[in-house]
């Protein structure tokens, strides 16, 4: 049966994710649940029908907002990221003045008021989505970092509370409990920015169809909405426009752009019974269409697809900390009312016993296990920006920490993405006047192949021959009249083999050169083209290999074309023609054998197998789809920054691993000096910004320290 869909709203991290999941798999007749974050959508599989009032229910129970997906581009909502942007404004315009009267020498009078007056709108306010998802986790038996943090902070508000009640107005916490939450309010801001982006992405798959085209009414074409095709309508593209469904061709001839689906780099000449792709774009020629197949099924939007079904299985490295809150935050709890009843046994005093108790919460505080992850992302974003590296987010340093398997897109990635000649074969002729001959003709048009032609003549000096009677035929080529000083005026003709075909010329022996030249009725040039690798390419695949990477080419191009590149710039494993898919399937292959893979691509094309990857990289030239679902972009053509890139994400991925061991140890050792009333909460409170600032000042060395 096929899946239904959800939006799901509220979710914050992958926890939120799996309780999502557990409440949707324990609903009867589903088989399983898939849930994106990045997306804020849920997949369910079902064994038999299953009303949608059952499935939000669910969702609803577990703690979260939840609707029925019933379109296939669902708009992109602003209203999360526009909350938790008022109550991080709200949380700032509060914080900053706690923390300058919290700073103060000597306290103000009635200080302790104004503090509390100050700090309650943010720990019991702004900080409202924390207590949703903090309640939600404890009433499914979890406990994740909302937990840990309103742990912290109540902790450190209710002893302030209890101090300014008794009249003291020194040695209180209010500013604790305030930059924390607003801290966490900060990450969660960005990461729903982040989430916004990625569905703004996918929704853009749908800008390259057009929103209207020509269909045949029986009579004539008539301008109607791309919604309203259907199957085994007949279509009409012309010249510049996007074709709008994946068809066949019925009539006409045309140069079809399909690089962003493909990663084919050349235009394709497209004829009677080709077919063709929604999406790709009608450079040159009229083409007449039969709709194969709309909406959903086409190629382009199962590229999007691919893509969220890719992300969906993705790790983060959020999940760390969230299981180990699983585990610290009950036995943080447990060890606080055991201080409590322990001292309360022995002293037979409330206040006494409170203050150990209190400490043990207070050096608990996540302070620096809330700094560990964004500070180092923090200043490692920055120092790899410096070097023209984005990072875009936790999945880069989880998948980077292995990789040890390059898997490289050509076109646009290790190439200048434009058409070069390659090769002129002559007979009869030789190559300046064969090209003397096809940059006259070319002259004519505008399309990549004619543009490498003059360029070539260019490059070798050689002046355009004067053509007369030059026609050019749509899709097909350009004919006209030469002065041949042997011939005297011949007919010319440039063009695909299809072309001169339909002239009377025979060109069987010369069917596999993409573009031909004949003087008369005879073929005598053929010009080959080829992608030119960029300069750095090949020392830069040298340094790859010697870091130990294996190292794979795979690209939409012809087998041939890649097979040559490969040995041109010293690769030995190369794949050719691979569709999305391919190249999809291609790097499951890999990692089914072990490989952590990390992939390299620039086209909507290599969307999918960048999200498949354990590590997705885009190049400055990538689309927006393309960029927005890769873990690292880079920022410049220069592809020795790949190398750089892999270092300085490893290097971040270190330094959160040695921060979450800095905040951790504080409190291992911070704990049982608080238990046995060696820590007073203000002694807690210290040790507990002593570590934050071990945790920023490691991080601090990404920006100085060599990677």
């Amino acid at each position: 049966m096929p899946a239904q869909r959800l939006k799901v709203k509220g979710m914050t991290c992958a926890a939120c994710v799996r309780r999502v999941e557990r409440a949707l798999q324990q609903v009867p007749g589903v088989q399983s649940a898939t849930v994106n974050l990045a997306t804020e959508t849920a997949e369910v599989e079902v064994l038999q029908p299953v009303p949608a009032e059952a499935l939000v229910a669910a969702v609803r129970q577990a703690g979260y907002e939840a609707e029925l997906i019933t379109s296939e581009a669902t708009p992109v909502s602003e209203e999360a990221t526009s909350a938790l942007q008022t109550r991080l404004l709200v949380s700032l315009l509060l914080t900053v003045p706690i923390v300058v009267l919290s700073m103060l020498p000597q306290p103000l009078p009635a200080q302790g008021w104004m503090l509390l007056a100050l700090t309650t709108p943010v720990q019991f306010g702004v900080a409202l989505p924390l207590y949703r998802a903090a309640f939600g986790a404890l009433r499914h038996g979890t406990a994740n970092m909302e937990v840990l943090i309103l742990l912290g902070t109540l902790a450190a508000f209710g002893y302030s509370l209890a101090l300014t009640l008794q009249g003291h107005h020194q040695h209180v916490y209010y500013e604790t409990s305030a930059v924390i939450i607003t801290l966490v309010l900060l990450g969660r801001t960005l990461e729903a920015r982040a989430r916004r982006q990625a569905q703004r992405a996918l929704q853009s798959l749908w800008q390259l169809l057009p929103r209207e085209t020509l269909r045949w009414n029986g009579a004539t074409y008539e301008p109607v909405s791309v919604s309203q095709v259907a199957v085994g309508d007949r279509l009409l593209v012309r010249t510049g426009e996007r074709i709008p469904v994946d068809g066949i061709v019925v009539e006409g001839r045309g140069w079809v752009d399909e690089s962003a689906l493909t990663g084919e780099s050349l235009p394709q000449e497209r004829a009677e019974g080709d077919r063709v792709l929604g999406g790709s774009l009608l450079v040159d020629g009229l083409l007449h269409i039969q709709t194969l197949a709309v909406g959903a099924e086409t190629m382009l939007v199962q590229v999007a697809q691919a893509v969220a079904d890719a992300q969906a299985r993705k790790a983060a490295i959020q999940r760390l900390a969230d299981r180990v809150a699983a585990l610290f935050v009950p036995a943080v709890v447990a060890i606080a009312l055991l201080t409590f009843v322990g001292w309360l046994i022995a002293t037979r005093a409330v206040a006494t016993a409170l203050v150990p108790a209190v400490s043990v919460l207070v050096i608990a505080c996540p302070c620096a296990l809330g700094l560990a992850v964004p500070i180092a992302m923090l200043t490692g974003a920055t120092r790899a920006a410096r070097a023209g590296v984005l990072i875009r987010g936790f999945e880069a340093l989880e998948g980077v920490r292995h990789i040890d398997t390059l898997v490289l897109d050509k076109t646009g990635t290790l190439t200048l993405g434009q058409p070069r000649l390659k090769h002129i074969h002559t007979e009869g002729i030789s190559e300046g006047d064969a090209l003397r001959l096809a940059a006259g003709l070319e002259q004519a048009v505008r399309h990549p192949l004619a543009e490498a032609i003059l360029a070539a003549a260019r490059e070798r000096g050689i002046s355009p021959a004067p053509i007369e009677a030059v026609e050019v035929v749509a899709g097909g080529g350009v004919k006209g009249r030469a002065a041949i000083e042997t011939l005297g005026h011949v007919a010319v003709a440039i063009g695909s083999a299809r072309f001169l075909q339909t002239l009377g010329i025979p060109t069987e022996k010369a069917r596999h050169t993409p573009v031909l030249l004949s003087v008369g009725e005879r073929i005598v040039a053929g010009f080959e083209f080829a992608d030119v690798p960029l300069p750095e390419v090949p020392a830069m695949l040298r340094a790859l290999r010697e870091a130990g990477l294996r190292v794979v080419l795979c690209s939409g191009d012809r087998p041939e074309a890649v097979a040559a590149f490969a040995q041109q710039v010293g690769i030995d494993e190369w794949y050719g023609a691979q569709l999305p898919t391919d190249k999809v399937a291609l790097v499951r292959r890999l990692k089914a054998e072990g490989r952590r893979v990390a992939f390299v691509g620039d086209g909507i094309n290599d969307a999918p197998a960048l999200a498949e990857a354990n590590l997705g990289i885009a190049v400055a030239t990538s689309t927006q789809l393309t960029a927005e679902h890769a873990d690292l972009v880079l920022l410049n053509r220069d592809l020795r920054t790949l190398l750089h890139a892999l270092q300085i994400a490893r290097a971040i991925y270190r330094v959160i691993r040695q921060n979450l061991f800095f905040a951790f140890l504080y409190n291992t050792l911070g704990i049982p000096l608080a238990a046995l009333g060696y820590l007073n909460p203000m002694i807690a409170a210290l040790a507990m910004s002593l570590s934050s600032l071990s945790v920023v000042g490691n991080a601090l060395r990404l920006l100085r320290d060599k990677v």
